[in-house]
């Protein structure tokens, strides 16, 4: 999968199938929008936006949870899993959100 060629929907979309889980998310593909699930009564409302590539907010617990290290490089932001024996996965990209987000996808088993 070509994460470079994806859209910041797209990726959204990824990440909250393999962060937030099946139940825990919704969408509207036409809004290119991502929602945090909540439920009342039965109904299900989006209570909230998820949006890891535009909010440390949702990106922070993502590289938390995952031991995503993110440096300043060059020609943008380097997001990668392993300091130390630099035999993990990386990334670079202007973003340093984007980039948190890739390397977590690829993590899961992407490219």
């Amino acid at each position: 999968m070509n994460y470079q060629e994806m859209t910041d929907f797209e990726l959204e979309l990824l990440v909250a199938k393999h962060f937030l889980g099946e139940g825990s998310y919704s969408y509207d593909a036409e809004k290119s929008e991502v929602y945090l699930a909540g439920m009342d009564g039965g109904d299900f409302l989006p209570n909230a936006y998820f949006r890891p590539i535009n909010s440390w907010a949702d990106a922070g617990p993502i590289a938390e949870e995952n031991e995503i290290g993110v440096v300043k490089v060059l020609n943008g932001w380097c997001a990668t899993n392993d300091h130390v024996k630099h035999e993990g996965v990386f990334f670079v990209d202007p973003s340093p959100r984007r980039a948190i987000c890739i390397v977590f996808l690829m993590m899961k088993g992407g490219e």
